[in-house]
């Protein structure tokens, strides 16, 4: 919003455009003098009234991180000076959602750390609170970690223990029929981890990985939205809807701008991602098809990274964890073909992954080393470890490399 925007108040109710909608601006006129509050001369920031105290000033949105100059966004009653704290669970959910728009457009090219800090936990609480608020549009036992013991008295009082939000996400799609499919049950799951960590241990390491929150906010909001519109709101009355737009045309605003931010960087990447789609994969941290695998002979670049979040870490960390987290596989399991990460029978490092998705085809799962940046076109046979038991590609050893390490089986 710029100062064009800003619109004083010295007749009547006037419609005042902003961003995220058009809102009605209460006339405050003081009955003695006749004239509105006005900025001071000194400080255009600040508004007085006409007997020199401080006044709400007219269409301006707060800005997080900023020291309050009685600024606020004249749609949103909560946001009015002096208004009351009265949060009912959607309009609380909303409100931690706009939350989130106000801290990743935080006015400069990227967001402060602190917005980011904000943004994530905001996000997840929102998420939360709006999952529940569903549920309990359901039935009010729903929202019980156990709702055979529910009480009524303790939901009125907020003195119960709640179900999480996986927990919400599953009574969602088993008790009241609402679609979620996995995608996004997987980003309102990890969502919520990442929350437990930061409230827990901090943002710090990856979870700090300002391009990777931005993209995955625009993720979690673009469902929140749809999932308001098509299984929240409906549940309201005429009034709340009414009300609950103000705030969805503010997140909607948010969204595309954040949306937006992703769409810009991963056009600026193309070209330079081009001659590298045989080697380029979905990144684990961001999720965007642009987490480049190496080829062993690019010196100080052959560590796989990430062009969108630039997440990186080493080939065989790059492979299992692309395994586990994408791919939902076990990293532990004894079942060769079901492990996160296999030995590759080219480099005989432990970085091929089955079932990885190229961006030079992305609808043709192959089985691609993180290490040697290589297809194998086809694997060894299996074999079984003449130790533990557990399978590993036939090289005509007596046991896999684990148990040769332990027990000093020598190789013939």
């Amino acid at each position: 919003m710029t100062s064009a925007d800003m619109v004083p108040i010295d007749e009547g109710p006037t419609e005042a455009s902003y961003s995220g909608g058009t809102a009605a601006i209460r006339k405050t006129v003081d009955t003695d003098t006749g004239r509105g509050p006005s900025p001071d001369p000194d400080n255009s920031e600040v508004w007085l009234d006409a007997a020199g105290a401080h006044a709400p000033r007219p269409g301006a949105f707060r800005r997080p991180g900023i020291v309050h100059h009685r600024m606020y966004d004249p749609g949103r009653t909560v946001e009015h000076p002096g208004s009351e704290a009265h949060f009912p669970p959607i309009a609380n959910g909303l409100d931690y959602l706009v939350s989130v728009v106000e801290h990743l457009e935080s006015g400069t090219e990227r967001p402060s750390a602190r917005d980011l800090k904000y943004a994530a936990l905001h996000l997840a609480a929102g998420a939360e609170v709006l999952l529940k608020a569903r549920l309990q549009a359901e039935h009010w036992s729903l929202v019980f970690k156990d709702p055979g013991k529910a009480k009524h008295s303790e939901l009125l009082d907020g003195s119960f223990v709640s179900c999480g939000p996986t927990e919400a996400i599953d009574r969602l799609v088993d008790i009241a029929r609402v679609p979620i499919d996995d995608k996004d049950k997987k980003a309102v799951k990890e969502l919520a981890e990442r929350r437990n960590a930061l409230q827990h241990y901090g943002l710090i390491g990856k979870a700090a990985n300002s391009f990777a929150v931005e993209s995955k906010t625009a993720e979690v909001l673009n469902f929140l939205i749809s999932f308001l519109d098509d299984h929240l709101l409906p549940t309201l009355s005429e009034v709340e809807q009414e009300e609950a737009e103000v705030d969805m045309e503010r997140i909607r605003g948010g969204l595309l701008r954040i949306q937006g931010f992703v769409k810009k960087r991963l056009q600026t990447l193309g070209t330079a991602l081009k001659p590298l789609r045989d080697r380029t994969v979905h990144c684990y941290e961001c999720e965007q098809f642009t987490y480049v695998v190496h080829l062993p002979d690019d010196g100080e670049r052959s560590i796989p990274n990430c062009r969108f979040c630039r997440t990186s870490s080493s080939p065989e960390d790059a492979a299992l964890t692309y395994g586990s987290m994408l791919l939902g596989k076990d990293p532990w399991t004894v079942d060769l073909e079901s492990r996160a990460s296999l030995e590759c029978p080219e480099c005989l490092q432990t970085a091929l992954v089955c079932g990885v998705r190229l961006m030079s085809d992305p609808a043709t799962p192959v089985d691609f080393c993180f290490r040697c940046a290589k297809v194998i076109q086809e694997l060894p046979p299996l074999s079984t470890c003449g130790v533990c038991g557990s399978g590993h590609w036939f090289t005509g050893r007596p046991a896999c490399d684990s148990c040769l390490e332990l027990s000093e089986v020598e190789v013939p």
